[in-house]
């Protein structure tokens, strides 16, 4: 990731790998379809649609105002991440984090705007793709580490849902989140270890050295600079001030979040607690997993599934949040990355050639 692409690739390979891209965007739209196919079984539309058209507008608003401020915070997150590497300017990665979610949200297969948007900052800013890249997987980690916390300090502290089948979902989210907290325990445990390592030319970057080097030539060389810059992208987690800023910038980002969510849920006059929010997120954690264009289908049904459950929400006004919720969350990002991505002179082309030069 961290240069020019080396070499040419074959027309025959070309188009296998445009074929497989197809494939793919296909699949994951078909996916997409089932899932909204079965957000809608047995819905209520005229009820739905009531509840879009009686839901608070200002309260609306507010929800989408305080989801673009969350990309700010993501973007002055991203700069701390990115301090080892080198300095970014707060703009250019707002710009370029605003592109990103937007590439994902709209552009198949799976999410190419975590590569895109390494990519484009480095390439504005001078530095090393690969070093960008390894702050966009340390941010993942970071989301994930925050939501749970989150998720399971209101399900120790706070009162116990009262829906119908809160027990059985309670018990879902607490075992998810012993695994997930696990997984971020050993994930950022391997990353520190292997960020040392390669700052330090510890023994892991030797070996890794002695095993790629037995590999083509042509390959090893591009492979190894990857991984070594890929490590130096993660040196953050040894820079004790900016890793502690990034981790509160966490807090601060699904804070807010959670609280966009939540204005939105009041919007429809549900009323359920702040914290009562981090379980929603919770749930939409899975549903956004599933890789659809939009995150489109697996959001809905997780969304309704946890008002409903957790919280004894009636099932099309559930609907009507999940889908209020969802373009709240979407369709103003993706707006305003089009005015950023348009206004640069870029194309689709120049976002799908990333995966090659990549």
């Amino acid at each position: 990731m961290g240069g020019t692409p080396g070499g040419s690739v074959s027309p025959r390979n070309g188009t296998k790998s445009r074929r497989s891209l197809r494939l793919k965007s296909a699949a994951l739209a078909l996916v997409g379809l089932v899932l909204l196919v079965f957000f809608f079984k047995d819905a209520d539309f005229a009820a739905i649609a009531a509840s879009l058209s009686t839901a608070d507008g200002w309260l609306i608003t507010l929800a989408v105002l305080l989801t673009m401020v969350s990309y700010l915070v993501r973007a002055l997150r991203w700069r701390y991440l990115l301090a080892p590497v080198g300095e970014a300017r707060l703009r250019l990665c707002f710009e370029t984090t605003v592109i990103g979610f937007m590439v994902n949200f709209l552009v198949p297969p799976g999410r190419l705007g975590e590569l895109a948007r390494p990519y484009l900052l480095a390439r504005r800013e001078g530095l090393s793709a690969s070093s960008a890249f390894a702050t966009v997987f340390l941010e993942r980690v970071l989301d994930l580490a925050t939501v749970v916390l989150l998720v399971g300090g209101w399900l120790t502290f706070g009162p116990t849902p009262e829906g119908t089948g809160s027990e059985e979902a309670v018990y879902a989210l607490k075992v998810g989140g012993f695994l997930a907290f696990a997984g971020v325990g050993l994930g950022l445990g391997a990353m520190f270890w292997f960020a040392r390592n390669t700052r330090r030319g510890g023994s892991a970057l030797d070996w890794v050295e002695t095993m790629i080097r037995k590999l083509p030539a042509r390959v090893a060389e591009p492979a190894f600079h990857f991984i070594k810059s890929f490590g130096a992208g993660l040196g953050v987690l040894e820079d004790r001030r900016n890793l502690a800023r990034a981790g509160l910038l966490s807090l601060v980002l699904w804070l807010n979040i959670s609280f966009a969510l939540w204005l939105a849920i009041h919007a429809f006059r549900v009323e359920i607690q702040f914290g009562a929010t981090f379980l929603v997120i919770g749930f939409l954690t899975v549903g956004v997993a599933v890789p659809t264009p939009g995150a489109v289908g697996g959001y809905h049904v997780m969304c309704a599934l946890a008002l409903t459950l957790m919280f004894g929400v009636d099932e099309n006004t559930a609907k009507a949040i999940a889908l209020a919720s969802h373009a709240i969350a979407f369709i103003p990002v993706s707006a305003l990355g089009m005015v950023f991505f348009i206004r640069d002179g870029m194309s689709l082309r120049d976002i799908r050639s990333i995966r090659t030069a990549t």
